[in-house]
């Protein structure tokens, strides 16, 4: 029953679940260290209210302890060191417990249990708080528990471990073990959920990548029936040509029959004269047959574009319906604001289809969780522009030109399609700039992940 309720990790990309969790350890490691710094007055009041003699030392190496863990917690994130963020608060979190464990060691029995008892708070805290793995927890509470009773056995050297346990040393031990245990349990449940996060939005790519390769087999389905009507249409001219030519054909056939018939003698001049009509006709009959097995060659090497007049409006608006339930599923706010007026363009509406679904689903697929996609259509005087904008993570200008340029010399020359490791937005700025369009974008902290998708207005 315990392995029905293990969640699989085999079918997760485990570079994205990794990210994931590194995101989140260095989130709440951030929490922690500013709580710890924070709480810094808190653990004065207390140095101040038992240990009214001591206080000032005490208050001194507290900042001079929080100074020192800012500055490794600072010089460990800084991007040319780049830390392990685990191993970063390990040192940072170990340092106050090394402090706070040779303060319970070292102060008076008569004083020891409200700091036992804040000590014990603190693991507790810690542990709920912190996202890392239990083996951590499980360090601190080993050396915490080593400074313990190795300092104390040195300093009470006549006082055994009863005095310690009954003063507040016994409920420590208890709670920040059981602390280790929450730990545990939270970053299991933790490492569960993020994963799960991870699975949906690898469906959420997958369903992506699905309406992408539906939305190419429609462009070929509909690209071979127009072929095909073409084709029909110049088959039926053929024949109409070929039947017309044939009846001739027949009706000088019959004649020369008919002169035949009408003498007995040898074949004369004029007899072998229509035989060479038969000859004749026969040659072009010929002709016709090859011509009319020849039509059906086409031309497979060039896109024939079927420029028609098209509603921009409703082509975009029926797009972003279209992909609403993947932005959905990936938490995204897909936004749609469409200038009111007309925007007729005259494209090929097939192949606009194609760049539209393209370019939106991969803005999609490379959009943070979270965030909004609004996609602006406007226009000028000459051009009909259609803005997309991203504000989530950057992808960088750099990606993005590797995204843009990945058509790889992949592509097929018989069904004037492409590969599958061709990038959607490759695809959809070929396709634009094919039929007349622009496509451009950009990538910095103004304005976000941004893309332009122009195209001339038709008057």
């Amino acid at each position: 029953m315990l392995s029905d309720l293990k969640f699989s990790f085999v079918n997760i990309d485990q570079e994205s679940l990794s990210n994931e969790l590194g995101a989140k350890v260095k989130y709440y490691a951030n929490v922690i260290h500013w709580t710890l710094i924070y709480s810094l007055p808190l653990f004065w009041l207390l140095d101040y209210s038992f240990l009214s003699t001591d206080w000032l030392p005490l208050f001194g190496t507290r900042i001079v302890l929080a100074i020192l863990c800012h500055s490794i917690y600072l010089y460990g994130g800084m991007p040319k060191n780049n830390w392990d963020t685990e191993v970063l608060m390990s040192f940072v979190i170990g340092l106050n417990t090394v402090f706070y464990a040779v303060v319970c060691s070292v102060i008076s029995i008569s004083s020891v249990l409200p700091y036992f008892l804040m000590f014990s708070v603190y693991f507790l805290l810690l542990n709920i708080s912190i996202f890392w793995k239990p083996v951590y927890s499980i360090i601190q509470c080993g050396v915490a528990y080593f400074l313990i009773i190795v300092i104390f056995r040195v300093i009470n050297r006549y006082d055994g471990y009863a005095v310690l346990i009954s003063n507040g040393g016994g409920l420590f031990f208890v709670i920040s073990s059981f602390s280790c245990l929450i730990g545990f349990n939270r970053y299991q449940l933790a490492k569960r959920e993020v994963a799960k996060n991870v699975m949906i939005e690898m469906a959420n790519n997958r369903q992506i990548d699905q309406y992408e390769k539906i939305v190419d087999q429609q462009k070929q389905i509909n690209e071979a029936n127009r072929k095909l009507t073409k084709l029909s249409q110049y088959r039926y001219d053929t024949l109409n040509m070929v039947l017309h030519d044939f009846r001739n054909f027949t009706g000088s056939i019959q004649m020369s029959l008919d002169l035949l018939g009408q003498t007995n003698s040898n074949l004369t001049e004029e007899q072998k004269e229509i035989l060479g009509y038969i000859g004749v006709g026969n040659d072009k009959l010929k002709y016709l047959s090859e011509k009319l097995s020849s039509s059906a060659i086409s031309d497979a090497e060039k896109i024939d574009y079927n420029y028609t007049q098209i509603d921009l409006n409703r082509k975009v608006e029926q797009t972003v319906i279209d992909l609403s339930d993947a932005a959905t599923m990936k938490q995204i706010n897909l936004q749609l604001n469409i200038d009111p007026s007309s925007m007729i363009v005259f494209l090929d509406e097939i192949f606009l289809d194609q760049v539209l679904a393209k370019l939106l689903s991969n803005i999609i697929r490379y959009a943070s969780s979270g965030t909004i996609v609004s996609v602006h259509l406007h226009k000028t005087e000459t051009k009909a522009i259609i803005d997309i904008a991203n504000k989530g993570k950057l992808l960088g200008r750099q990606r993005l030109d590797e995204l843009f340029s990945e058509i790889e010399n992949m592509k097929d020359s018989s069904t004037n399609s492409y590969s599958d490791n061709t990038s959607g937005f490759a695809v959809s700025k070929t396709l634009a700039e094919q039929m007349g369009g622009k496509l451009t974008y950009n990538s910095d902290e103004s304005t976000g992940n941004f893309y332009r998708l122009e195209f001339n207005i038709y008057k």
